[in-house]
């Protein structure tokens, strides 16, 4: 009698330290989820902060261009290019 009561206990125990486990493991994905959900709000918060900074410098340069509107974006380039070519 004595050994299956310790059996018993020794299975309660498993069973016990098992559900742990699989609370461990639920709260593991939970927490990399999280993660996921983190780096997602950081790398989307980086983008904008970099398209604001663009169009904002885009803007100053396009204010000192003379009719850039009506320009390509080739013609842009090449008058920055000649702008800020270096002086040999």
């Amino acid at each position: 009698m004595d050994n299956k009561t310790e059996l018993q206990k020794v299975k309660a125990e498993i069973e016990s330290k098992q559900e742990e486990k699989e609370k461990y493991e639920k709260k593991l994905a939970q927490l990399q989820n999280r993660e996921k959900q983190l780096k997602k709000m950081a790398s989307l918060k980086e983008r904008k902060k970099r398209s604001h900074r663009l169009i904002e410098r885009g803007a100053i340069l396009e204010s000192f261009i003379e009719g850039a509107s009506d320009k390509s974006n080739g013609e842009i380039k090449d008058i920055l290019q000649k702008l800020f070519q270096k002086a040999d």
